[in-house]
Protein backbone atom coordinates (compact mmCIF):
# COMPACT_ATOMS: atom_id res chain seq x y z
CA UNK A 1 0.00 0.00 0.00
CA UNK A 2 1.40 3.39 -1.03
CA UNK A 3 1.39 6.27 1.41
CA UNK A 4 -0.28 9.58 0.53
CA UNK A 5 -2.33 7.85 -2.13
CA UNK A 6 -5.92 8.92 -2.70
CA UNK A 7 -8.79 6.46 -2.49
CA UNK A 8 -12.52 7.16 -2.75
CA UNK A 9 -15.40 6.00 -0.58
CA UNK A 10 -17.79 3.71 -2.44
CA UNK A 11 -20.81 4.51 -0.28
CA UNK A 12 -21.90 5.50 3.20
CA UNK A 13 -19.08 4.57 5.59
CA UNK A 14 -17.99 5.41 9.13
CA UNK A 15 -14.44 6.43 9.95
CA UNK A 16 -13.43 4.95 13.31
CA UNK A 17 -10.78 5.92 15.85
CA UNK A 18 -9.63 2.27 15.87
CA UNK A 19 -10.39 -0.68 13.59
CA UNK A 20 -13.64 -2.58 14.28
CA UNK A 21 -14.63 -1.22 17.69
CA UNK A 22 -13.33 2.33 17.63
CA UNK A 23 -15.40 5.45 18.15
CA UNK A 24 -17.10 6.92 15.08
CA UNK A 25 -15.12 10.00 14.10
CA UNK A 26 -16.85 11.04 10.88
CA UNK A 27 -19.06 9.72 8.09
CA UNK A 28 -18.23 9.85 4.40
CA UNK A 29 -20.38 9.03 1.40
CA UNK A 30 -20.12 8.20 -2.29
CA UNK A 31 -16.92 9.37 -4.02
CA UNK A 32 -15.51 11.23 -1.03
CA UNK A 33 -11.67 11.35 -1.36
CA UNK A 34 -9.49 9.97 1.42
CA UNK A 35 -5.70 9.88 1.79
CA UNK A 36 -4.00 6.63 2.79
CA UNK A 37 -1.62 7.21 5.71
CA UNK A 38 0.41 4.05 5.20
CA UNK A 39 -0.97 1.89 8.02
CA UNK A 40 -3.11 -1.21 7.50
CA UNK A 41 -4.40 -3.85 9.93
CA UNK A 42 -6.29 -7.12 9.70
CA UNK A 43 -9.04 -7.20 12.34
CA UNK A 44 -11.93 -9.67 12.59
CA UNK A 45 -11.16 -11.03 9.14
CA UNK A 46 -11.23 -7.59 7.49
CA UNK A 47 -8.48 -5.34 6.19
CA UNK A 48 -8.58 -1.80 7.59
CA UNK A 49 -6.83 1.30 6.26
CA UNK A 50 -5.75 4.32 8.25
CA UNK A 51 -6.88 7.36 6.26
CA UNK A 52 -7.12 11.13 6.48
CA UNK A 53 -10.08 13.24 5.38
CA UNK A 54 -9.90 16.91 4.53
CA UNK A 55 -12.50 19.66 4.23
CA UNK A 56 -12.18 23.45 4.20
CA UNK A 57 -10.52 24.52 7.49
CA UNK A 58 -10.91 21.00 8.88
CA UNK A 59 -9.22 17.61 8.68
CA UNK A 60 -8.99 14.39 10.67
CA UNK A 61 -8.00 10.77 10.47
CA UNK A 62 -9.58 7.43 11.17
CA UNK A 63 -9.88 3.81 10.06
CA UNK A 64 -12.05 2.43 7.26
CA UNK A 65 -12.45 -1.06 5.82
CA UNK A 66 -10.56 -1.67 2.59
CA UNK A 67 -13.76 -2.99 1.00
CA UNK A 68 -15.41 0.41 1.47
CA UNK A 69 -12.96 2.30 -0.76
CA UNK A 70 -11.88 2.24 -4.39
CA UNK A 71 -8.49 3.01 -5.90
CA UNK A 72 -10.15 4.10 -9.15
CA UNK A 73 -11.01 7.76 -9.52
CA UNK A 74 -14.77 8.25 -10.00
CA UNK A 75 -16.17 9.57 -13.26
CA UNK A 76 -17.62 12.56 -11.39
CA UNK A 77 -15.83 14.69 -8.83
CA UNK A 78 -19.09 15.34 -6.94
CA UNK A 79 -18.71 13.71 -3.53
CA UNK A 80 -20.81 13.33 -0.40
CA UNK A 81 -20.22 13.36 3.34
CA UNK A 82 -21.95 14.11 6.60
CA UNK A 83 -21.67 17.49 8.29
CA UNK A 84 -19.17 16.02 10.78
CA UNK A 85 -16.53 15.91 8.03
CA UNK A 86 -16.90 19.67 7.57
CA UNK A 87 -17.20 20.54 11.27
CA UNK A 88 -17.25 18.24 14.29
CA UNK A 89 -18.49 21.13 16.47
CA UNK A 90 -21.43 21.80 14.18
CA UNK A 91 -22.23 18.08 14.03
CA UNK A 92 -22.31 17.95 17.83
CA UNK A 93 -24.62 20.96 17.93
CA UNK A 94 -26.96 19.38 15.39
CA UNK A 95 -27.07 16.06 17.22
CA UNK A 96 -28.19 17.93 20.34
CA UNK A 97 -31.20 19.12 18.33
CA UNK A 98 -31.98 15.62 17.06
CA UNK A 99 -34.68 15.24 14.42
CA UNK A 100 -35.87 18.83 14.75
CA UNK A 101 -33.33 20.11 12.22
CA UNK A 102 -32.10 19.10 8.78
CA UNK A 103 -29.25 20.55 6.74
CA UNK A 104 -27.91 20.13 3.22
CA UNK A 105 -24.98 22.07 1.76
CA UNK A 106 -23.54 21.89 -1.73
CA UNK A 107 -20.03 23.35 -1.86
CA UNK A 108 -19.97 24.35 -5.52
CA UNK A 109 -16.33 25.40 -5.39
CA UNK A 110 -15.11 21.94 -4.36
CA UNK A 111 -18.07 19.90 -5.66
CA UNK A 112 -18.93 18.38 -2.29
CA UNK A 113 -22.24 17.86 -0.52
CA UNK A 114 -22.56 17.76 3.27
CA UNK A 115 -25.77 16.74 5.05
CA UNK A 116 -27.44 16.16 8.39
CA UNK A 117 -30.94 14.66 8.17
CA UNK A 118 -30.73 15.75 4.56
CA UNK A 119 -33.44 13.34 3.40
CA UNK A 120 -35.93 14.03 6.21
CA UNK A 121 -39.09 15.90 5.15
CA UNK A 122 -39.97 19.26 6.72
CA UNK A 123 -42.87 21.66 6.23
CA UNK A 124 -41.86 24.34 3.74
CA UNK A 125 -43.80 27.43 4.85
CA UNK A 126 -42.74 30.32 2.57
CA UNK A 127 -39.84 28.42 1.01
CA UNK A 128 -42.61 26.85 -1.12
CA UNK A 129 -42.75 30.19 -2.93
CA UNK A 130 -39.57 29.26 -4.81
CA UNK A 131 -41.04 26.21 -6.60
CA UNK A 132 -44.27 28.18 -7.15
CA UNK A 133 -42.22 30.86 -8.91
CA UNK A 134 -40.24 28.35 -10.97
CA UNK A 135 -43.33 26.39 -12.03
CA UNK A 136 -45.07 29.62 -13.03
CA UNK A 137 -42.15 30.77 -15.16
CA UNK A 138 -42.05 27.33 -16.80
CA UNK A 139 -45.77 27.54 -17.60
CA UNK A 140 -45.30 30.91 -19.28
CA UNK A 141 -42.29 29.62 -21.21
CA UNK A 142 -44.30 26.67 -22.52
CA UNK A 143 -46.82 29.21 -23.84
CA UNK A 144 -44.13 31.40 -25.36
CA UNK A 145 -44.96 34.25 -22.98
CA UNK A 146 -43.29 36.50 -20.46
CA UNK A 147 -44.95 37.71 -17.25
CA UNK A 148 -47.17 40.74 -17.74
CA UNK A 149 -47.16 43.66 -15.30
CA UNK A 150 -49.76 42.13 -12.97
CA UNK A 151 -48.02 38.77 -12.90
CA UNK A 152 -44.66 40.42 -12.32
CA UNK A 153 -46.17 42.28 -9.39
CA UNK A 154 -47.39 39.00 -7.90
CA UNK A 155 -43.95 37.41 -8.34
CA UNK A 156 -42.17 40.39 -6.84
CA UNK A 157 -44.34 40.71 -3.76
CA UNK A 158 -44.36 36.92 -3.25
CA UNK A 159 -40.57 36.62 -3.20
CA UNK A 160 -39.25 40.01 -2.06
CA UNK A 161 -41.96 40.71 0.53
CA UNK A 162 -43.09 37.11 1.14
CA UNK A 163 -46.71 38.12 0.52
CA UNK A 164 -48.95 35.10 1.09
CA UNK A 165 -51.90 36.45 -0.92
CA UNK A 166 -49.63 36.79 -3.96
CA UNK A 167 -48.41 33.23 -3.48
CA UNK A 168 -51.98 31.95 -3.24
CA UNK A 169 -52.96 33.84 -6.39
CA UNK A 170 -50.12 32.22 -8.32
CA UNK A 171 -50.53 28.77 -6.76
CA UNK A 172 -54.31 28.43 -6.98
CA UNK A 173 -55.42 30.82 -9.73
CA UNK A 174 -52.52 30.92 -12.18
CA UNK A 175 -51.18 27.37 -11.77
CA UNK A 176 -54.29 25.51 -10.61
CA UNK A 177 -52.87 24.02 -7.42
CA UNK A 178 -50.56 21.22 -6.39
CA UNK A 179 -50.85 19.15 -9.57
CA UNK A 180 -49.05 21.85 -11.55
CA UNK A 181 -46.15 21.82 -9.09
CA UNK A 182 -46.03 18.02 -9.16
CA UNK A 183 -45.96 17.97 -12.96
CA UNK A 184 -43.22 20.57 -13.08
CA UNK A 185 -41.06 18.70 -10.57
CA UNK A 186 -41.47 15.49 -12.55
CA UNK A 187 -40.48 17.36 -15.70
CA UNK A 188 -37.19 18.54 -14.20
CA UNK A 189 -36.46 15.28 -12.35
CA UNK A 190 -36.98 16.50 -8.78
CA UNK A 191 -38.22 14.18 -6.03
CA UNK A 192 -38.60 14.80 -2.31
CA UNK A 193 -41.05 17.70 -2.50
CA UNK A 194 -44.73 16.99 -1.79
CA UNK A 195 -47.03 19.96 -2.54
CA UNK A 196 -50.13 20.37 -0.37
CA UNK A 197 -53.20 21.18 -2.43
CA UNK A 198 -55.11 22.72 0.47
CA UNK A 199 -52.37 24.82 2.08
CA UNK A 200 -49.20 25.37 0.05
CA UNK A 201 -47.27 26.35 3.21
CA UNK A 202 -47.74 22.83 4.57
CA UNK A 203 -46.07 21.30 1.54
CA UNK A 204 -43.06 19.25 2.58
CA UNK A 205 -39.52 19.01 1.26
CA UNK A 206 -36.19 17.52 2.23
CA UNK A 207 -33.22 19.87 2.67
CA UNK A 208 -31.37 17.93 -0.03
CA UNK A 209 -34.24 18.43 -2.47
CA UNK A 210 -34.27 22.18 -1.89
CA UNK A 211 -30.52 22.33 -2.50
CA UNK A 212 -30.94 20.28 -5.69
CA UNK A 213 -33.68 22.60 -6.93
CA UNK A 214 -31.59 25.70 -6.23
CA UNK A 215 -28.60 24.04 -7.90
CA UNK A 216 -30.58 23.57 -11.12
CA UNK A 217 -31.51 27.25 -10.97
CA UNK A 218 -27.97 28.38 -10.20
CA UNK A 219 -26.48 26.26 -13.00
CA UNK A 220 -28.98 27.44 -15.58
CA UNK A 221 -30.45 23.98 -16.14
CA UNK A 222 -34.03 25.23 -15.70
CA UNK A 223 -35.78 28.31 -17.12
CA UNK A 224 -34.61 30.53 -19.96
CA UNK A 225 -31.66 32.82 -19.20
CA UNK A 226 -34.07 35.78 -19.08
CA UNK A 227 -36.47 34.18 -16.60
CA UNK A 228 -33.61 32.75 -14.57
CA UNK A 229 -32.12 36.23 -14.17
CA UNK A 230 -35.49 37.57 -12.98
CA UNK A 231 -35.88 34.72 -10.46
CA UNK A 232 -32.40 35.19 -9.03
CA UNK A 233 -32.78 38.97 -8.90
CA UNK A 234 -36.01 38.64 -6.91
CA UNK A 235 -34.29 36.28 -4.47
CA UNK A 236 -31.38 38.73 -4.13
CA UNK A 237 -33.70 41.56 -3.17
CA UNK A 238 -35.70 39.98 -0.36
CA UNK A 239 -36.60 42.59 2.24
CA UNK A 240 -34.35 42.75 5.27
CA UNK A 241 -36.77 41.33 7.83
CA UNK A 242 -37.14 38.23 5.64
CA UNK A 243 -33.40 37.46 5.72
CA UNK A 244 -33.02 35.40 8.89
CA UNK A 245 -30.29 32.77 8.62
CA UNK A 246 -28.66 32.64 5.21
CA UNK A 247 -29.06 36.37 4.66
CA UNK A 248 -27.85 37.81 7.95
CA UNK A 249 -24.89 35.53 8.72
CA UNK A 250 -22.71 35.69 5.60
CA UNK A 251 -19.65 37.96 5.60
CA UNK A 252 -19.66 41.35 3.95
CA UNK A 253 -19.36 41.24 0.19
CA UNK A 254 -21.22 37.96 -0.28
CA UNK A 255 -24.04 37.88 -2.83
CA UNK A 256 -27.08 35.97 -1.58
CA UNK A 257 -30.19 34.74 -3.39
CA UNK A 258 -32.49 33.34 -0.71
CA UNK A 259 -35.92 32.49 0.62
CA UNK A 260 -36.89 31.92 4.24
CA UNK A 261 -40.06 30.47 5.68
CA UNK A 262 -41.79 30.13 9.02
CA UNK A 263 -45.21 29.01 10.13
CA UNK A 264 -46.98 27.35 13.06
CA UNK A 265 -47.37 23.69 12.11
CA UNK A 266 -50.39 21.41 12.61
CA UNK A 267 -48.81 20.38 15.94
CA UNK A 268 -48.99 24.04 17.13
CA UNK A 269 -45.19 24.19 17.12
CA UNK A 270 -43.04 26.43 14.94
CA UNK A 271 -41.40 25.55 11.65
CA UNK A 272 -38.58 27.82 10.47
CA UNK A 273 -36.17 27.48 7.52
CA UNK A 274 -33.69 29.36 5.38
CA UNK A 275 -32.28 28.40 1.96
CA UNK A 276 -30.07 30.20 -0.48
CA UNK A 277 -27.30 30.50 -3.04
CA UNK A 278 -24.20 32.27 -1.72
CA UNK A 279 -21.30 33.57 -3.81
CA UNK A 280 -18.24 35.54 -2.76
CA UNK A 281 -15.41 35.98 -5.21
CA UNK A 282 -14.60 32.56 -6.68
CA UNK A 283 -16.32 30.67 -3.87
CA UNK A 284 -19.95 29.57 -3.91
CA UNK A 285 -22.27 27.20 -2.12
CA UNK A 286 -25.96 26.38 -1.79
CA UNK A 287 -27.55 25.68 1.60
CA UNK A 288 -30.89 24.65 3.04
CA UNK A 289 -31.57 24.55 6.79
CA UNK A 290 -34.98 23.37 8.03
CA UNK A 291 -36.30 23.19 11.58
CA UNK A 292 -39.52 21.92 13.11
CA UNK A 293 -41.13 21.33 16.51
CA UNK A 294 -39.94 24.61 18.02
CA UNK A 295 -41.79 26.17 20.96
CA UNK A 296 -41.09 29.67 19.66
CA UNK A 297 -40.15 31.18 16.32
CA UNK A 298 -37.01 32.62 17.94
CA UNK A 299 -35.83 29.09 18.76
CA UNK A 300 -35.93 28.08 15.12
CA UNK A 301 -34.29 31.31 14.06
CA UNK A 302 -31.49 30.75 16.55
CA UNK A 303 -30.79 27.27 15.19
CA UNK A 304 -30.85 28.43 11.58
CA UNK A 305 -28.55 31.37 12.28
CA UNK A 306 -26.09 29.14 14.18
CA UNK A 307 -25.92 26.61 11.34
CA UNK A 308 -25.71 29.16 8.53
CA UNK A 309 -22.97 31.11 10.31
CA UNK A 310 -20.93 27.95 10.97
CA UNK A 311 -21.17 26.91 7.32
CA UNK A 312 -20.25 30.38 6.04
CA UNK A 313 -17.20 30.43 8.34
CA UNK A 314 -16.03 27.12 6.87
CA UNK A 315 -16.71 27.66 3.18
CA UNK A 316 -15.91 31.33 2.67
CA UNK A 317 -12.37 32.57 3.25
Amino acid sequence: MKTQQTVWAQGESSLLSLPVKGQEMAHVGQNFPLTLLGEAEWQSGMLWYHVQWSAPKNSGNGWITASAVSYNAPSTMLSHASIDVLSSDLAKYLRQNGDSVGVAVYDITRQRTYTYNGNVSFAMASSMKVPIMLAFFDKLESQGQEPDDDQMQLLTTMIENSDNDSASALFFDELGGASAITNYLQKIGITGLEPNDDAWGYSTVTPQTMVTLLTLLQQGKILTPYDRSIALNLMRNVETDQQVGVGDTVPQGALVALKDGWVVGPDSLWVMNSSGIITRGKEAYIIAVYTQGQNALEDGQGIVRHVCKAIADKLLS
